[in-house]
């Protein structure tokens, strides 16, 4: 069967990787991770920090300039006081009333400027990246966990995919006039089930059987391996990676 490892792909801490015996389909996300080393994520943090550092000194400024607001407010009554009593000019009058306007001018703006950068602050994204399956097909087992840091090459987790399988025999090389492309097959499971199959091909040299298989076969010495196909598909629960089975070649003496 179709087997892969995916990689995460970029460097970061696991913040989801889905867990053994999930069902995905092409192109979903298998894994997500905060990168760690990433320009958009040093940017968004910078961007965090200094918006933060923005907003209070605004508020500060913002609070000065409400002080200067007030104080230049009762400025201006105490001079219409003043004024009323002949203790004061109209030129004093005026000066105070275009100092207060301007206060409260700077006060708008900065109050203005503080709304603007509260609500770009509010909106800034957490940044994260998904490893995504390339095709259909069910988690084997992860191979990291949330919280976990991981470099850009380091295994996340095992996919199977749920695409037909294939059937792989080792032959003896002797035996090999029964096993050419196109012959018919059966294809024997440990639980009895007969399936029948076909060969596709034919390795083109002789190798050492693979040791994991080696207690299933009485073959010695060098192999060839057969591709086989199923002519029937499978049920999801029959299809089990590694699973040793039996193959009859039609023509088997």
């Amino acid at each position: 069967m179709q087997q892969v490892t995916i990689t995460a792909g970029t460097a970061g801490h696991v913040l989801f990787v889905l867990p053994s015996g999930a069902t995905v389909k092409s192109g979903e996300a298998l894994c997500r991770i905060q990168p760690y080393e990433q320009n958009d994520t040093i940017a968004a943090s910078r961007s965090n920090r200094i918006s933060k550092s923005a907003l209070r000194s605004l508020q500060t400024a913002l609070n000065l300039q409400a002080r200067v607001v007030v104080i230049r407010q009762n400025k201006v009554k105490a001079l219409k006081k003043l004024l009323d009593e002949g203790a004061a000019t109209t030129a004093d009058l005026t000066e105070a009333q275009e100092q207060l306007l301007s206060a409260e001018s700077s006060a708008d703006q900065s109050k203005a400027a503080l709304e603007r950068l509260a609500a770009q602050t509010s909106v800034l994204p957490q940044v994260t990246e998904a490893s995504r399956a390339p095709f259909t097909g069910q988690v084997i087992r992860p191979l990291v966990y949330p919280g976990q840091w991981v470099s850009h090459d380091t295994p996340i987790l095992t996919l199977l995919s749920h695409s037909q399988p294939w059937i792989e025999a080792f032959l003896s090389p002797k035996d090999i006039r029964y096993a050419h492309p196109g012959t018919p097959a059966t294809i024997i499971f440990s639980n009895g089930q007969h399936i029948p199959g076909v060969v596709m091909s034919v390795s083109a040299e002789a190798s050492r059987l693979p040791p994991q298989f080696s207690v299933f076969s009485s073959t010695r010495g060098n192999t060839l391996r057969i591709k086989l196909r199923l002519k029937h598909p499978l049920q999801l629960h029959d299809v089990v990676k590694d699973m040793p089975v039996k193959v009859n070649f039609q023509a088997w003496p």
